[in-house]
């Protein structure tokens, strides 16, 4: 299997007159496997921001276990493929709340012209469908020593994940398998990952030779996108 880059580059640009700072690579192979990897993904203002945010959620009472909830992945005998703790925010905040929600408000890059141009790019065959997707779900989930997720497919459309961690990273693993393509996708804080939610994808267990801060370890904003009816 061969795994073509059809891009990277630099890109200072601007979204709604905020300024980007992204590095862009976009992947296409012969199995099916397309992605797509942004760094620097939030600018410096939003990622303080995010930051309080998810500061805030690490002294809520609320967070769920994620082998607790039926919307974690299953294997055939109905035990959950992780054992990472998530929760969701368009269930945490009203609806007055989500637009105060620095991790929400930050949705407006999927939704800009200069991604959809990315995915038009990397992604030619998957275009049309992100572009006419209608609904998205957020869910921040966090991972330390020992936890992970085996391979499992979402079932929406399109995926999206954003890993942050404080530095120096505290930890090893927590890097993201492509199972068709055998490729493994390096945690970089800030990195912002992009594909089909169809492919068959694991989180790899994290380790550490001490015990890891609560906070410290490795976060993962989900966003997923799909296609729904609405009706006039």
């Amino acid at each position: 299997m061969t795994t073509k880059k059809v891009s990277k580059n630099t890109n200072k640009i601007v979204i709604d007159k905020i300024k980007q700072d992204w590095i862009v690579q976009g992947y296409e192979d012969t199995i099916g496997t397309p992605h797509i990897i942004i760094d620097n993904w939030y600018n410096e203002k939003e990622l303080k921001a995010i930051w309080h945010e998810l500061e805030f959620y690490n002294l809520q009472k609320n967070v769920i276990k994620a082998n607790k909830t039926k919307d974690v992945a299953q294997d055939t005998k109905g035990n959950a493929k992780s054992n990472a703790l998530r929760y969701y925010l368009d269930t945490f905040y009203t609806p007055f709340g989500q637009k105060i929600s620095p991790i929400l408000t930050s949705l407006y890059k999927q939704r800009s012209s200069q991604f959809k141009q990315i995915v038009k790019q990397a992604m030619p065959l998957h275009y049309r469908n992100f572009c006419v997707t209608n609904t998205d779900n957020t869910m921040v989930s966090y991972y330390d020593k020992g936890k992970y997720y085996k391979p499992h497919s979402d079932s929406l459309q399109f995926t999206c994940l954003i890993w942050l961690f404080k530095e120096p990273k505290k930890f090893k693993g927590g890097d993201l398998k492509l199972i068709p393509a055998k490729q493994t996708i390096e945690c970089v804080s800030n990195r912002m990952l992009f594909f089909p939610s169809y492919l068959r994808h694991q989180v790899t267990k994290l380790s550490s030779d001490k015990k890891i801060p609560f906070g410290e370890g490795r976060y993962c904003i989900t966003h997923f996108y799909n296609w729904e009816a609405i009706n006039a």
